[in-house]
């Protein structure tokens, strides 16, 4: 009796592991994002690769170039399946400047944006239609000659920010790095992906581990039904700077993916079980930003 609880105890705590270890290389994987981008203009592709890079050692082995391989190919083959998945319910455009919306892993650039201020942070002859930050221009940053000034707003936080410390906020770059991971442990995998799912749903289980079900007359003996699950109203994961991290479209097709109606691709068969690991970094631009690199869901898609 206590040995099937032991091992489905131990599953779990390995798969948690996992997910854990793979959120911190997450968040390492955005930081190595935001570092290319500011020496690359913003450029989505080259903090796509550089994410990816840092990312491959969750998806297998890379602990030589044989192995490195391998799991870069294993790499392709989720990000083609991922990508020819109707995320975006036909209304979001799968590609934006040529970069992929619905691989892996998606960078969103958060800060700079459309929305900026630009024609009173930047004062280009442009304005709105600018298409280059230019950070180290003449006429685009407004020198203070005294040294008093630089420090004046230290002994009055109250005070407003004035145009000199707004310019230098704006030249921030914060990107924001989805990942889809795959839990890969069975049995954990299904339980941790119901779990998360019915939490975002705002929904109880209720039966046994293995046999869930909506109904909270249920016993540990009754037969599992989420068929209610599937058909519950899930919100999509809010994020605190900027865009939404997932989409209540997207958590559909993960559903369907988690229970089989929606293949992956021929070379991965069966259910798969996929979840959202999000981060955000920020740095300083070290090269001018171009606007064509500008990437995130534009609130006018409707999701």
């Amino acid at each position: 009796m206590i040995m099937p609880l032991t091992v489905f105890m131990t599953l779990g705590i390995i798969q948690l592991t996992m997910m854990q270890h793979a959120k911190l290389m997450t968040e390492y994987a955005a930081y190595q994002a935001a570092r290319a981008g500011i020496v690359w203009n913003g450029n989505n592709e080259r903090m796509h690769d550089a994410a990816i890079v840092a990312l491959l050692p969750t998806m297998g082995a890379t602990n030589d170039l044989e192995n490195l391989g391998k799991t870069f190919a294993l790499h392709l083959v989720y990000d083609k399946g991922l990508t020819a998945l109707n995320f975006g319910g036909g209304v979001v455009p799968r590609t934006l400047n040529g970069s992929n919306l619905f691989g892996q892993v998606r960078v969103d650039t958060i800060s700079p944006a459309y929305f900026t201020p630009i024609d009173t942070i930047w004062k280009l002859r442009s304005g709105f239609n600018w298409q280059e930050l230019d950070f180290d221009g003449a006429d685009s940053f407004p020198e203070v000659p005294a040294l008093e000034t630089h420090i004046r707003k230290f002994f009055n936080l109250p005070e407003p920010d004035d145009a000199e410390l707004v310019f230098r906020k704006s030249t921030r770059l914060t990107i924001r790095l989805r990942y889809w991971y795959e839990l890969r442990v069975p049995f954990a995998n299904w339980i941790i992906f119901t779990s998360w799912f019915a939490s975002n749903a705002g929904v109880a289980l209720h039966g046994a581990i293995d046999r869930a079900t909506l109904d909270p007359r249920a016993n540990i003996m009754a037969d599992g039904n989420l068929d209610a699950l599937a058909a519950a109203s899930v919100k999509g994961m809010r994020h605190e700077k900027g865009y939404d991290s997932v989409y209540p479209l997207e958590m559909a097709v993960l559903w369907g993916l988690a229970t089989g109606s929606i293949p992956l691709v021929s070379e991965l068969t069966g259910r798969r079980y996929f979840i959202p690991l999000t981060a955000t970094h920020t740095m300083r631009m070290q090269s001018n930003f171009h606007r064509k690199w500008i990437m995130h869901l534009n609130p006018d898609w409707g999701l």
